[in-house]
C-alpha cells in the first residue's frame, strides 16, 4: 500500500507512503525524547512539527541502510511503543499526514444495525461516538489493520456511504502577503521608512499613520461590504485603482443630476480622484493603495455652491445608499460659516441614523488657512468641522511636525500625515488623459499620467482617516460611529509639540494626536 486513493470529502485523496518518516505513539510514562534512541537510524525530522495526532514523528536515516518498513515493525514490538504507523504525503511538498487511528463511517440509509455491527466486528473497530445521518466515529484496535486500508475496503461495501480516516497534519497561519503595488513604497504616509525617493531629507522614520503595520497585524486590507462615500468635485472612474470588481457603489452627480460623477476637465476637477485614492485605492499590483484597499467607493459629485438643499442631498444620498464612512475634504469659502438648522440636521441624521442605526462615520478636513476653526473672538468659524457628530482632521507632515497651514482649535479630533513645509507631498491617484483647452491639448490631473506625488493639505489627511475608519469597521462592523471616533482618539500617538497637549490629552493643533491604525486595530483585537 505504498500509494492509495480514497474518496475523501467531495473528491479523491491520493496518498503515498513517506519513504523517510514514521509515526510512533509512546506508552504512557515513556519520555518522548527517548524514542529517538530506540534505534540508531532514527532522528528527529528537521523543519517539521514533530508531534501530530498524539504521534511523534521520527525520521529513518536511509543512509544507514535502514528500511522504513523494517524499522517500523521493530518499533511496534518495543515495549515503549503503543502504536506505530506509516506517515503519508499528498503532494511534493512533503507535508506529513498521520492517520490518528479514528475513522468516520456513515452507512447507507435503511442499513440495519446488524449490518453495521458486522462491519465493525469484521475490522475490529471500537465505537467512539454516534452521529446523525447514520454516522459513527470509530477507533482501530490492536487487531485492526491500518485505518487507511480499512477506509479503502469499507468504501467498496454496498452498505457504506462514507468511510474516511482521521488524518493529522501540521497547521500553519496563512501569512498575510502585503500588496506589491508599484508606488506603495512612495506612499510614506502609510509607512515612513525615513528614506523615500532615494533621500532621507524631509523624512522621519515613523512619521506615518501605521497603516501597513495595521494591515499586517489584522491580516486584512479591508472588506468590500464597507462603503466609503466621498463627497467631492469629480472622480475618474476609469482609473485602474478606482475601478473594477464592483468597486463603485451608488455613484451620483448632483451637479449634472446623473449617475456618472466624472470630472469637469475644463473646470479642473482633480480633487475627488486624489481623495478617493487615499481612502480606498485598490490593491491590484498597480499604482497606489488606499488605507482600506478592499473597501468600496461611493463617489458623490457635489456642486461648488453650498445650500441647505445641496447639503441635504449629499448626506441624504450617502445615508440612504448604505455608506459606512463619509469623507469631506471641503468647507465654506467664508472664514465665518455657521451651519443652518437644515444642514446641521442633515449631517446629524447621517451620523446617527445611517448604517442601520449604527451611524455613518463622517470625517471633515479642518482646512488650510492656519486659523482657529472656532475662534473665540468670532474671526473664524467652520460650521462643518465643528459639528459635534463629525471627526475634524488636522494635518501633520513627513517629519511628524504640524503642517504649517493646518487649521486648529478645540474641536480638532485627530491629525493625519499630509504635506507641509519641510516635508513631502502625498502620492495618490490622479485624473488621467488629455483634453483640449482653447485649441491646445492639455494633460488632465495634477501631473501627467495616472498619479500625482504632490497632493496634500487637510484634503489629503481627511480621506486617510476615513480609510482607516473603514479598515476598523471591516474588522468590527458592529461599532457605532461614536465608538469609532472615540477609538481613534484614544489610540492616537502624540507627536509634534508635546507641550500643546493639555491635561485631557488634547492639543488644539493635533487633536488627540496622529492617527495610529496599528494601535486601533490592536485594541479591537484585544479579548
Amino acid at each position: 500500500m505504498d500509494n492509495v486513493s480514497i474518496k475523501y470529502g467531495n473528491g479523491v485523496l491520493n496518498l503515498r507512503k513517506s519513504d523517510t518518516l514514521i509515526g510512533v505513539k509512546p506508552r504512557p510514562g515513556t519520555k518522548t525524547r527517548s524514542l529517538v534512541g530506540l534505534a540508531p537510524q532514527l532522528s528527529e525530522p528537521e523543519g517539521l512539527q514533530t508531534t501530530l495526532g498524539g504521534f511523534q514523528l521520527l525520521q529513518v536515516e536511509q543512509t544507514r541502510g535502514a528500511d522504513v518498513e523494517e524499522t517500523l515493525d521493530k518499533l511496534r514490538s518495543n515495549n515503549a511503543i503503543a502504536v506505530g504507523t506509516h506517515v503519508f504525503e499528498t503532494s511534493n511538498d512533503k507535508v506529513p499526514f498521520v492517520p490518528t487511528g479514528q475513522l468516520y463511517i456513515e452507512s447507507v440509509a435503511n442499513t440495519s444495525a446488524d449490518e453495521v455491527q458486522k462491519l465493525f466486528d469484521k475490522y475490529s473497530l471500537e465505537i467512539i461516538e454516534a452521529r446523525d445521518n447514520h454516522g459513527f466515529i470509530v477507533q482501530v484496535t490492536p487487531q485492526s489493520e491500518n485505518p487507511i486500508k480499512i477506509a479503502a475496503s469499507l468504501q467498496q461495501s454496498p452498505v457504506v456511504a462514507i468511510a474516511e480516516p482521521d488524518l493529522a497534519t501540521p497547521s500553519v497561519l496563512k501569512s498575510f502577503i502585503l500588496p506589491t503595488d508599484e508606488l506603495l513604497e512612495d506612499q510614506w504616509h502609510l509607512q515612513n521608512a525615513g528614506e523615500h525617493y532615494g533621500t532621507t531629507v524631509g523624512f522621519k522614520e515613523g512619521a506615518d499613520a501605521r497603516v501597513r503595520a495595521a494591515w499586517q497585524f489584522a491580516q486584512t486590507l479591508g472588506d468590500p461590504t464597507v462603503i466609503v462615500a466621498i463627497i467631492d468635485d469629480g472622480f475618474d472612474l476609469r482609473h485602474p485603482d478606482l475601478s473594477g470588481d464592483g468597486k463603485i457603489v451608488a455613484p451620483m452627480d448632483f451637479t449634472r443630476n446623473s449617475h456618472e460623477p466624472l470630472p469637469d476637465l475644463l473646470g479642473g476637477d482633480w480633487h475627488g480622484t486624489a481623495c478617493a485614492g487615499i481612502a480606498v485605492g485598490s490593491a491590484d499590483n498597480h499604482g497606489i493603495l488606499g488605507a482600506a484597499p478592499r473597501s468600496h467607493l461611493m463617489p458623490i459629485r457635489w456642486g461648488q455652491s453650498l445650500s441647505d438643499r445641496e447639503v441635504e442631498n449629499w448626506f441624504g444620498w450617502a445615508k440612504e445608499q448604505g455608506a459606512w464612512v463619509v469623507s469631506c475634504s471641503w468647507g465654506a469659502a467664508a472664514d465665518v460659516y455657521r451651519l443652518s438648522t437644515r444642514q446641521s440636521r442633515a449631517i446629524t441624521r447621517c451620523a446617527r441614523e445611517g448604517r442601520g442605526g449604527l451611524g455613518c462615520v463622517i470625517c471633515f478636513a479642518a482646512g488650510n488657512s492656519n486659523h482657529d476653526i472656532n475662534d473665540p473672538d468670532g474671526q473664524s468659524l467652520d460650521g462643518f468641522a465643528t459639528h459635534p457628530d463629525v471627526i475634524a482632521v488636522a494635518a501633520s507632515n513627513s517629519r511628524d511636525d504640524r503642517s504649517h497651514y493646518s487649521n486648529f482649535g478645540k474641536e480638532i479630533a485627530i491629525c493625519a500625515p499630509s504635506s507641509g513645509a519641510g516635508g513631502w507631498g502625498i502620492t495618490t491617484a490622479d485624473v488621467m488623459g488629455r483634453f483640449r483647452r482653447q485649441g491646445v491639448w492639455v494633460e488632465a490631473g495634477y501631473a501627467p499620467g495616472a498619479f500625482t506625488h504632490t497632493f496634500g493639505g487637510t484634503s489629503s489627511a481627511c480621506p486617510l482617516v476615513a480609510g482607516i475608519c473603514a479598515l476598523l469597521l471591516s474588522i468590527k462592523p458592529e461599532l457605532k460611529a461614536v465608538q469609532v471616533k472615540e477609538l481613534i482618539q484614544r489610540t492616537a500617538r502624540r507627536m509634534g509639540d508635546l507641550a500643546s497637549y493639555g491635561g485631557n490629552g488634547h492639543s488644539p493643533y493635533h487633536g488627540y494626536g496622529c492617527i495610529d491604525a496599528l494601535a486601533a486595530v490592536q485594541t479591537l483585537r484585544e479579548p
